[in-house]
């Protein structure tokens, strides 16, 4: 029984880190940190970089957005802007 128990605290324990990860990657995600990289992108337009704020409105977006290096970032987010 106390193995039992020491089991399930150990899962419980696995999975709350679990959750704090996933929820430090939406943090990571944010719509703020995906503006304040657009806004650094030297080669978008002021028109190109407002039009990008709609794109993160999307929760996958963002992820992809923020995941992609810095060129295919931008490629990837001009494609969106068509």
């Amino acid at each position: 029984m106390g193995s039992y128990l020491e089991m399930r605290k150990r899962q419980s324990e696995e999975e709350e880190a679990k959750k704090r990860e996933e929820a430090s990657k939406v943090d990571d995600c944010s719509i703020r940190n995906c503006i304040t990289v657009v806004e650094s992108m030297e080669e978008l337009s002021n028109e190109e970089k407002v039009k990008s704020f709609g794109v993160f409105k999307d929760t996958q977006n963002r992820e992809i957005f923020m995941s992609a290096g810095p060129m295919t970032r931008l490629i990837w987010l001009r494609k969106m802007l068509v």
